[in-house]
């Protein structure tokens, strides 16, 4: 008992002597003129007693410059004083300086404080909901501010553009994407994308929900996160992204537009390297409306070269017998006409021996028979070689 007492005896007594430092700090910044307030901070940093009080007095510090800042905001030794304070603040994670900080944000104009405050804060404002969403509305304000013409700070806008992904909170998804998918610099776009991958929520519903729900540019911004294959970026898993992509498809074939246009022959691009079954009705649409657009020329050869490897990707039946009746075409109208489109006829081929059905057997086979090339007679027999007989 007696040495429990001497322990909290000598554990008032250490508080007591850390609260008059502190005390004696602040006492002595007060009296001191502005000039002279960055000096009596600094020393206290090195202070032997400084990891225990040292929060508190950059605390008091930023509180200071946000009551003069009406007055002060624009004074040189006011500017170095907050930015010592902020970056203190920062580096402590002092978390009761978080609100304060914020403030601070949008009372100093200058850059340099601006970009310490927001670093700080994605220190201070770890799990603070309240100050993480204003935050997020100062971001979403700036993108307003850029619609109407007027540039950012571009130093500080990516500091909280950073801030943001350093504090990791799902409810900033929507105003980093609004950043991502507007025509700011290269630097901030990149910014946006690397805060989108830190934070800590459901990314894949996050995006599906703007494919499905947003106007065609953003569904289009979107589906470019979902294929991102870029360093640091999220990979995400194969079975969701098969479903992302389908559905970016079925939004885009339902659209009249270039962001959907170039929406759907990305979707495309993907599913065909995925060859997930599932998005087969999908594929066989834009299959068609390719066909079609490609007959009125408004879609160049290789838009439908691309949609027939996708067919074939889907390894389906109904994709089989699709483009076996296209080859049952082209071979008639070459044996009527002798005209025929050699690189969509190789196209076509490969991909029915991609699927492999045997239905296109006939279709294969008399190829060899017509006025083609060697090259294409060649890739038919290939293709014939692959056909599966089996039956289960």
């Amino acid at each position: 008992m007696k040495k429990i007492y001497v322990f909290l005896c000598f554990s008032l007594a250490t508080i007591s002597a850390q609260n008059s430092v502190l005390i004696s700090y602040q006492r002595n910044f007060v009296r001191a003129n502005l000039t002279e307030k960055l000096n009596i901070l600094n020393d206290a940093a090195t202070d032997p007693y400084a990891s225990e009080f040292i929060g508190e007095l950059y605390g008091f510090v930023l509180r200071f410059s946000l009551s003069e800042a009406d007055l002060l905001a624009d004074d040189a030794d006011m500017i170095a004083l907050t930015k010592a304070a902020a970056k203190g603040a920062g580096q402590t994670g002092h978390k009761d300086s978080a609100e304060t900080l914020l403030k601070l944000c949008s009372l100093y104009s200058d850059s340099s404080v601006r970009v310490e405050i927001l670093n700080a804060l994605a220190i201070t404002a770890q799990g603070n909901a309240r100050v993480i969403g204003e935050l997020n509305q100062l971001l979403d304000d700036q993108n307003s501010a850029f619609l109407t013409g007027m540039a950012p700070d571009y130093q500080a806008f990516q500091a909280g553009i950073a801030a943001l992904g350093a504090l990791g909170d799902e409810s900033s998804y929507p105003v980093l994407f609004s950043i991502y998918s507007l025509p700011y610099p290269d630097v901030i776009t990149e910014a946006a994308r690397l805060a989108l991958h830190h934070i800590r929520g459901d990314y894949e519903a996050f995006l599906a929900d703007i494919i499905r729900n947003s106007p065609p540019h953003d569904k289009l911004k979107a589906f470019t996160l979902v294929v991102d294959n870029t360093p640091h970026g999220v990979q995400i898993p194969v079975a969701s992204k098969n479903i992302l992509a389908q559905t970016a498809l079925d939004m885009a074939l339902s659209a009249d537009d270039p962001a959907s246009y170039t929406l759907r022959y990305e979707a495309v691009r993907v599913l065909t390297g995925l060859g997930w079954t599932g998005a087969s009705e999908a594929v066989v649409r834009h299959f068609y409306q390719v066909q079609t657009d490609y007959a009125h020329e408004l879609a160049v050869k290789e838009r439908l070269i691309e949609a027939i490897a996708c067919l074939g990707a889907m390894r389906t039946p109904e994709a089989a017998q699709i483009l076996a009746i296209q080859l049952g075409l082209f071979n008639s109208q070459a044996e009527q006409t002798g005209s025929f489109d050699e690189d969509i006829l190789l196209a076509t081929i490969g991909a029915l021996g991609d699927i492999g059905d045997k239905i296109a057997f006939d279709y294969l086979f008399y190829v060899d028979f017509l006025s083609y090339s060697n090259g294409v007679k060649t890739a038919a027999k290939t293709a014939l070689a692959k056909l599966k007989w089996q039956t289960w």
